[in-house]
C-alpha cells in the first residue's frame, strides 16, 4: 500500500511538469533581445525546452543527461524569422527530445497580431549563421 501510494505521489508531481528546459540567465535573455525584436511582436527569449514533461521518465537520447540545477551553456548556430516568428537555432550539449521538439531552439519573440505563437519557431526553415553562447539553468517549468 506504502508503494502504491508512493508512486501515485510520483505521477501526480510528474504531471504538474509542463516542460524542462534550458532558462536564460539575464544576460543571455539580452543578448537575444539585442538581435532586434520587430515593433509589435511579443518579446520571450525565455529558454530551451528539451522535453515536455520530467526528465526523470527520459532516456539519454531524449533528455535524461540534463541535471535540475545544472547550469548548461548553449550554443547559438543561425538566427531565423518568417511573418510569425523569431528564433535562434542552438547546438545544444546533449541531445534533446526531438519527438517533442522538432530542433534545439529558443523563441525571441512572435507576432501576434499576425496570428503568430512561440510553438510557430519550431516550424522556421531557413537560419542565418550567427555565434554566440548563452547560458542557462536547467529546470522542470510547472504548468
Amino acid at each position: 500500500m506504502k508503494l502504491l501510494l508512493e508512486n501515485w505521489r510520483n505521477y501526480l508531481v510528474e504531471q504538474k511538469v509542463a516542460y524542462s528546459g534550458v532558462v536564460l540567465d539575464d544576460e543571455s535573455k539580452q543578448k537575444l533581445l539585442d538581435l532586434g525584436v520587430p515593433k509589435g511582436w511579443v518579446s520571450e527569449a525565455h529558454h530551451m525546452t528539451i522535453t515536455l514533461g520530467p526528465l526523470s521518465k527520459r532516456s539519454d537520447d531524449e533528455g535524461a543527461l540534463y541535471k535540475v540545477g545544472d547550469e548548461v551553456e548553449l550554443t547559438v548556430v543561425g538566427v531565423g524569422q518568417d511573418h510569425r516568428a523569431l528564433a535562434v537555432k542552438i547546438e545544444p550539449p546533449y541531445p534533446i527530445n526531438v519527438r517533442h521538439v522538432k530542433f534545439p531552439h529558443i523563441t525571441i519573440a512572435f507576432n501576434k497580431a499576425a496570428g503568430g505563437k512561440a510553438s510557430h519557431s519550431g516550424k522556421l526553415q531557413e537560419f542565418e549563421p550567427v555565434n554566440m553562447t548563452l547560458k542557462g539553468i536547467v529546470e522542470e517549468v510547472p504548468q
